[in-house]
């Protein structure tokens, strides 16, 4: 890991953006470096890992991992010689993730894959056998949809909502449809109980789904599930266009890459770690 600034220097960037490093904190941006040593992979660090890392002496390495740990921030596990993150970073970042909203989390990236795509994005949820709509971005084609927020669909009938279902217990599947008249709103609707499990099953492997005509004859999508913090399928998010605004092999290729890559995003915004 390299040091976040050049401190020798009058001015140093930070994140692209020049500053003027006379209101910098040195042992601030020190001690920052070591709690940026953590991550997914690496839960449990040595003084001397850490040191390796941000290229510190030890000495000034010893004396921010003591006063990290006096205060929170790090805490020794067991008797050993390894840190990982303490209790006051995990609160921090719950509270700061708590107080935003999935809409206003998820916004900002549906409207960079629309600008992308040119295709129309959306946030998706479920409740019960349906999903409903919580955002929209319209994309640049002539597709003229009547969804918008509120909007609701059979959640086993379209993509996206299989996106959702199929991260769901099975046998909470079978309780929600055991008595359900299913419907058929294309020949690829799935008609029976056993005909959504066997789906289902198969698109729990699956990292994005695609419709061609799936739901509506004359419209693509692609849906992706989101998953929260705690690693649980919390939303989806979809982009939808008319069939012939790409070439089927460039929907499912390159588009498909970029909803896949939009819900990383939102997926890792939400303080998912995969």
């Amino acid at each position: 890991m390299v040091m976040p600034t050049d401190l020798s220097s009058p001015e140093c960037a930070v994140d692209g953006a020049v500053v003027d490093d006379r209101y910098i904190v040195p042992v601030l941006v020190r001690g920052l470096a070591l709690l940026e040593c953590f991550g997914a992979e690496r839960q449990q660090l040595s003084i001397a890992e850490m040191v390796r890392m941000t290229g510190l002496s030890r000495a000034t390495a010893f004396r921010l991992t003591y006063t990290l740990d006096m205060l929170g921030y790090l805490e020794r596990v067991g008797s050993g010689r390894t840190y990982r993150l303490g209790t006051k970073v995990l609160s921090l970042g719950y509270s700061l993730l708590a107080g935003r909203d999935l809409v206003d989390i998820a916004t900002p990236f549906l409207e960079r894959l629309r600008d992308e795509t040119r295709c129309s994005t959306h946030l998706v949820v479920r409740e019960g056998k349906d999903i409903v709509y919580l955002a929209r971005c319209a994309g640049n084609t002539r597709l003229i949809s009547g969804i918008t927020v509120g909007t609701r669909f059979p959640a086993y009938a379209t993509v996206t909502g299989r996106a959702i279902l199929a991260h769901l217990p099975m046998a909470e599947v079978v309780m929600e449809y055991e008595k359900h008249a299913f419907h058929h709103y294309t020949p690829s609707t799935v008609g029976t109980l056993g005909e959504l499990v066997s789906q289902l099953e198969l698109d729990r492997n699956r990292p994005s789904l695609v419709s061609w005509g799936y739901f509506e004859p004359d419209v693509a999508t692609i849906a992706v599930p989101i998953r929260n913090r705690a690693g649980k399928v919390e939303a989806a998010i979809n982009a939808t266009c008319p069939l012939d605004t790409y070439s089927r092999e460039e929907f499912e290729t390159r588009i498909c890459a970029a909803v896949e890559r939009t819900v990383r995003d939102i997926s890792r915004a939400m303080g998912y770690l995969s």
